[in-house]
């Protein structure tokens, strides 16, 4: 789980994606807000939503010709690109590219009709490494099945040089506690025994010894 929190900024048009964004996110522990959605009518809604850019941690927007013709929407990505604790991520749904304020970072193109969370993660994880391996890393440790584990472990496997002691045990403590990482086959034979060689002595012995020996099950030579 991480401690992250979300703003999702996006004009009406786009709420359908907008929405799958939220439940995304809220499956690897990512709490996000949209406004239509979370403030009630009876709220002041501008202040709620300034509140809101201020609290998160995250600011997504879903840039689309709509999203630039929004006076608001352009208020909300301006807000956040002038916090410089906060990771932005410009997502563009139509081809539309980031507004002036926010030129320096590149938008991520998505398909607003088959969105999946890991189309995401490269921008994450380029804007903000180390909330982008956490992310990566909630998402190996929640993975449904098999081939969703060897999925989400294939995103962090070009960045393990990179990783911290701290992130290369959170990545090994995250696949023993799924049974549909470590008996993953390619997690198992090869991904896993990769982690293993960089960050297997940040483990207890003991634990370090049982990962070896399922990932030997599967034809892993540790």
């Amino acid at each position: 789980m991480t401690d992250s929190y979300a703003f999702i900024s996006y004009q009406t048009d786009d709420k359908h994606i907008a929405g799958q964004i939220k439940i995304a996110l809220e499956r690897i522990g990512i709490n996000a807000f949209l406004a239509h959605e979370d403030i009630e009518v009876s709220e002041e809604w501008r202040i709620k939503i300034l509140e809101e850019i201020k609290t998160a941690d995250i600011f997504i927007c879903l840039l689309s010709k709509n999203y630039i013709a929004s006076q608001w929407c352009t208020q909300e990505a301006g807000i956040a690109a002038f916090r410089t604790d906060m990771t932005v991520i410009p997502l563009s749904l139509d081809g539309t590219t980031p507004p002036a304020f926010l030129s320096n970072i590149q938008s991520a193109k998505i398909d607003p009709n088959s969105f999946e969370i890991k189309a995401i993660i490269p921008a994450f994880i380029k804007i903000s490494f180390s909330k982008g391996i956490a992310i990566t890393i909630q998402m190996i440790r929640s993975s449904p099945n098999y081939r969703r584990a060897e999925e989400n472990f294939r995103l962090i496997l070009p960045h393990l040089d990179k990783l911290s002691l701290q992130q290369g045990h959170a990545l090994l403590e995250g696949a023993m506690q799924n049974d549909q990482v470590y008996d993953a086959g390619a997690c198992a034979k090869q991904y896993i025994p990769q982690v293993l060689r960089l960050f297997g002595n940040t483990l207890d012995e003991s634990e370090r010894k049982w990962l070896e020996e399922v990932c030997r099950r599967y034809g892993a030579m540790i």
